[in-house]
This record gives structure tokens, C-alpha cells and sequence, in this order.
């Protein structure tokens, strides 16, 4: 997603993409499936040896519950606020690759499918969200025995 800087005329302008994640870079990261665009709307100010982008960036972020690993799916919108210095002689700049950096940046490591989530019993391998756990003492984070059978 290279822009022309001369194409930023006073007053700025807006425009739209709709970009695979390898297009910018983005095809090895986990938190996206390669197949599904990202859409990018853009709103670009230019100020003296300045370019400024507000970029709402729509994309389906692929993950797995950090307690009890159900795959998670949801449709999530970043803005991101981009500045870009110019220098004499500046053609182009590349709005793909800060999107990507921003992205990456901007992950966050742990997901939750539901705020209560209850995770997966360290024993028995109950996902306790949907299952009677098969250890024989409350999960209070102690060791527990498991039931003789």
C-alpha cells in the first residue's frame, strides 16, 4: 500500500484498500488467516514535512483461549494514528508496512473466550467450562488425586 506523496493534496484525502496479509507482510503471523482480507480505510493529512494517516484497519483475528483453547474467531477494527516525516525528495511512502508494524505491535498475547472462562482442569483435562472435572478434590490450585475407579 504505497501512496504517492504528491497525490496528498491540501486538504487530504481518504482512501480504501482491501489487502491480503501476505500483501503487507503479515501472511506468517498467527492472529491471521492468509486467506482473508483486511480492509483499510485511510484518512491522509498532509503538514509541511509531514504526512499524517488515521488508519481503521477491518480484519478477522484467528486465536485459541488462553485457558481452556477453544478457537476464537472474531471480526475486530484498529485505528491506528501514523506519522510519517517527509524528506526533500520523499516520492512515496509505504502505509502497508507501518500498518504491519502497528499490528504486530499491538497484539495482544493472551485471549479469553468469555471473561469467566474456567480454563482446563491441570489433572484430568476437564475443559471445565462444559464438563464435570474427574479429580477428587475442588480445583483450589493444590495437587488433587484422582477418583479410584
Amino acid at each position: 500500500m504505497k501512496i504517492r506523496v504528491r497525490d496528498v493534496v491540501a486538504g487530504g484525502i481518504q482512501l480504501e484498500f482491501v489487502v491480503k496479509p501476505v500483501d503487507i507482510g503479515l501472511e506468517t503471523e498467527e492472529f491471521l488467516d492468509p486467506d482473508k482480507p483486511l480492509k483499510v480505510a485511510v484518512d491522509l493529512q498532509k503538514f509541511d514535512d509531514s504526512l499524517i494517516a488515521q488508519a481503521d484497519v477491518a480484519y478477522v483475528r484467528e486465536d485459541h483461549c488462553a485457558r481452556c483453547l477453544k478457537h476464537l474467531s472474531r471480526e475486530q477494527t484498529a485505528r491506528y494514528e501514523l506519522d510519517f516525516a517527509l524528506s526533500p525528495g520523499d516520492e512515496w511512502i509505504d502505509l502497508g508496512g507501518r500498518i504491519r508494524e502497528e499490528m504486530i505491535m499491538g497484539d495482544a498475547p493472551r485471549r479469553l473466550c468469555r471473561e469467566d472462562c474456567r480454563g482446563i482442569c491441570p489433572d484430568c483435562g476437564a475443559d471445565l467450562n462444559t464438563e464435570p472435572c474427574e479429580c477428587e478434590a475442588p480445583h483450589d490450585g493444590a495437587k488433587k488425586k484422582k477418583r479410584s475407579q
